[in-house]
This record gives C-alpha cells, structure tokens and sequence, in this order.
C-alpha cells in the first residue's frame, strides 16, 4: 500500500524506527540539528539539487543495527513506496521513500494556499508504524496516568471497534491491565469502547481481564448498540492533559498497525470532544453497578432474574445463604448485630429465592459450583461468612446447625433431578486472585457478578451466552466423581453421620 506520505513525515518514520534522534542524524550528516527539525515540521525540504538526500540515504543505511529495526524500517518503507520495491536492497528503498516523498512535499508546496499550523517546541507529534510499537505506545500512554493523582475527575477514553484488537492478551501487551488498575487506584474513571461480535471466547476475555478493574466502580464498559456497526478499523486511546493516540489499519480486515500520537491540547480535546459526541451516543452501557448497600435496587433485579423462566448457572467461592433453611437462618442471623430491620430484609430475600428456586427447579436445570474451601470451613471451623449492609459478617455453627444445612442440601438434591451440584478444589476457580465471589447466570436472561463491594448486573445477550459457555467449560473441567450427584450425595451424608456421632458422644 502507497500512502502520500511527505518529506517531514517520511523523515520522522525513519528516524522512529531506527531509534535515532534529530541530532545523531544531524552530525551524522554534518549540518545544524536546526535544520533537521525545519525538515520535520515541512518547514524546509531539500531541493531537488542538493546532495542531503544521499547523505542522509547513507547514514541510515550504515546504522541499521539488528534485525528488529530492519523489520521496523522494511514496515515503513512498504507504505511508503509499496510492495513493488519489495525485492530490491534496502538502502535503494530508503532512497526511494526519501525522494518519493521529498517530491510530493516540492510539489505540494507550490500549489499549496492554506495557511501553515504552527507547532510550537512544546508539543510532540509522531507517528508510530507496526503493531507492536503500537501497543507499547498505548501502554506507555496509560501508564502515566498511574504515576499521579488525578484531578478533575477526568475520564480516560478507550476503544476498540476492530474486533476487541486492543485488548488480546500478548506478551507485549501484558501490562496493559495492571496499568489500568493503577490509573483507576489514582482515581482516573475509565471508558471503554468495543464492538460485540460472535466470538464467546473473546467476550470472556474481555469480561476476566476486566473483573479486577470492574471491582473499582470506575472501569465503564461500553458497546455499540447496533451489531453489524461497520468496523473502522481504528482505536483511540486518550489521557486528558497527558497525550492521545488515534490508531489505524492500513489495509482492510487488518489488525491495527500504525497510530498519530500528539500531546497538543488541542489536538487531545478534539479526541475527547470525537469520543463523547460521535462514538458514546452510538453505544450503551454493558452493565449496570450496584453498591451492595443497595439492597432493594440490586434484591429487585435479583427478584427478576430469580422469576425468569430458563437454567440457572451459579459459580460461588462461600456457600450460599439460600442453601440454609429459613428458620435456621433466622436463629443463626439472630445472634449478630443486625436490626430488626435489616434481619427482616435479609429473611424477606431468603424466602423469596427459595421459593423463586422451587417453583423453577421442577422444569430448568440448576447447576451450582462451590469451592471445596466453603463446605471444609463449616465442617471443621464451624463458621460461614456473608457481605450484608457494608459489613462482612460471620455466622457460627454448632453441630446440630451444620448436620441441618447438609440434611437441607441433600433433600434438595435428592427431590430434584434437575439440581445438581459440586465441590471443586480452588485451582479450577479460573479467576483465582480477583475479588469477585460468585456469579450467577440466568439463561438468556442476566449475569450477577459480586464482589467484596460491588455487584453487576449484565443483561446483554451476547455476553450472557459467553458467560454459559464459560461456566460449561468449568463444568466440564470437574472430574466425573466431583459433580456425579450420588458421589455428592454419599460424601455429605457422611459428614451428616460423622457429625451425629459426635453429638452422640456427648
């Protein structure tokens, strides 16, 4: 692919991808650094006359120093002049491209009547060529604003409407949600824009790296709302008042491989102004954030999902409340510091589920994951712990406590075929190291994702069905014998007549 590209550009391209600075070129050619920042900003070109294009053909070629910048360079000189050049040495190829563009920068300026834009010294403007310079970039670009406190409650823009490109797991990229996280401790909010399309896995992708930075309430997702929006190929990524990168493809149904990056605050504002008039009223918000001090709102949307026809997924690292009989749980919650109020709330939810779970167990399936972890610290610490009204709060057992709730789950079990079950060991919890505790998926219906302070509710179809797909995969993980309903069923009677043997000894 041929580009117009001119002599400053061109210039600039080449010195990127050798590493070089104005003033290595400058000695190298023996003449003023003055003049090769002329050179960059279109404000000289070199005649036709002179001898600066082989000087500087020269010295480029004899400082090409490994194999990486040859590639960099080879990128380069192929939008320049095009694949046709493919063949010959690359020396007569960075001739090519100089003389190329040092006419089309001659011509253009004969012609040319439009006022020029003045850059002044302060302000950095550059292009960046190949995927992967590119993606460093955009790492680098993020990282500063980790580096300070943010002020003015600015927002960081992201997109990625080119098939969530920005965001594939690489190992040059591999800092990229560790940067994020920091910008969002700082107190920077994110805005995140992509385009859904029907690859589950990249969905859950996305979903996974995100859940870290989804717990800080700041990290906003956003997709366009129409599926078949037409991909431009392009990604922006925008610090207010640090820098912005507006990213392309340069050929069709490519990756990204090229960017213009600036400092200048107005071309930066310009970006932020494109991003929130243009791009954000084309799309809508993936989730929506609760508090979980919100009670009634996050219940209500509980309720909903609860009374949706369809299966149920549930993937939980602490045994559910729901699994405890109402009178039991009313006993157990009674010794802690709740308010008549609040105990009502929570006994109020309790029943409803339970009886939102009975009324559907009887035609969908229900599939429930636990940690192993949660039944072994009520079997020997005798103790569950919940998040409830800001607080984490921790119910003990006695005995005869703990032989009830297994008795509750094995009746469960045994009534309905529908429900099934397991324990499974913490190395097969996928986001081991996240803050999130459990989701729940509803089929076709929702997503609830809980966290140590937050939960989400999803309702986009496409993830949804990404998130089913996800949870049969853990599904499928669990060895035979973990999720056979009566290896399941014999393992809890045993704790249950365990347990009645110590009350026996008593």
């Amino acid at each position: 692919m041929i580009t117009k590209v001119k002599f400053g550009e061109c210039l600039q391209l080449l010195l990127s991808s050798l590493d070089m600075s104005n003033n290595r070129l400058s000695k190298g050619i023996n003449v003023d650094s003055s003049l090769i920042s002329r050179w960059l900003h279109e404000q000289r070109i070199p005649s036709y006359h002179g001898n600066y294009i082989e000087s500087i053909t020269n010295f480029l070629s004899e400082n090409i120093l490994n194999s990486i910048q040859e590639e960099r360079l080879n990128d380069v000189l192929n939008i320049v002049c095009g694949h046709a050049y493919v063949k010959i040495p690359i020396k007569g190829k960075l001739m090519k491209a100089l003389l190329e563009s040092q006419g089309r920068s001659l011509e253009g300026k004969r012609i040319r009547t439009n006022k020029k834009i003045d850059l002044s010294n302060k302000d950095n403007n550059n292009i960046i060529i190949g995927r992967k310079n590119v993606l460093a970039s955009i790492l680098t670009l993020i990282e500063t604003a980790g580096k300070e406190k943010c002020k003015n409650n600015n927002v960081i823009y992201l997109s990625s409407d080119n098939n969530l490109d920005l965001i594939k797991i690489q190992e040059d990229f591999i800092g990229w949600k560790e940067a994020i996280l920091k910008a969002l401790i700082n107190g920077w909010t994110v805005k995140f824009l992509f385009k859904l399309n029907q690859n589950t896995k990249e969905i859950m992708n996305l979903i996974l790296l995100a859940i870290p930075l989804l717990e800080t309430g700041r990290f906003l997702l956003y997709y366009y709302k129409t599926y078949d929006v037409a991909s431009q190929g392009r990604e922006v990524a925008i610090i207010p008042g640090k820098g912005a990168l507006s990213c392309f493809s340069t050929s069709l149904n490519s990756e990204i491989d090229c960017a213009f990056y600036t400092n200048n605050q107005v071309g930066i504002d310009i970006l932020c102004k494109n991003f929130n008039i243009i791009l954000l009223p084309l799309s809508k918000s993936l989730m929506e954030y609760y508090d979980l001090d919100e009670s009634l709102a996050y219940n209500n949307s509980l309720d909903e999902s609860d009374n949706t026809s369809g299966n149920q997924f549930l993937f939980k690292n602490n045994l559910s409340l729901s699994l405890i009989p109402n009178v039991l749980l009313k006993k157990l919650l009674e010794k802690l510091s709740f308010t008549n109020d609040q105990l009502i709330k929570i006994l109020e939810l309790h029943q409803r589920r339970v009886n939102s779970f009975l009324l559907n167990i009887k035609q969908h399936e229900y599939l429930d994951i636990y940690l192993l972890s949660s039944m072994q610290n009520i079997i020997k610490n005798k103790e569950l712990s919940f998040y409830s009204f800001n607080v984490v709060n921790t119910i003990n057992f006695d005995i005869e406590d703990i032989i009830i709730l297994i008795q509750n789950i094995l009746n469960l079990l045994k009534t309905y075929d529908n429900y099934k079950f397991s324990f499974v060991n913490e190395t097969l919890y996928k986001n081991k190291g996240n803050t999130v505790s459990s989701f729940i998926i509803k089929e076709r219906h929702s997503v609830h994702i809980e966290s140590s302070k937050h939960a989400i509710v999803i309702q986009e179809p496409m993830v949804v069905n990404a998130f089913e797909g996800y949870f049969k995969e853990i599904w499928e993980q669990i060895s035979p014998i973990d999720k056979d309903k009566k290896e399941v069923i014999k393992w809890l009677q045993h704790q249950v007549d365990t347990f009645k043997k110590q009350l026996i000894k008593k």
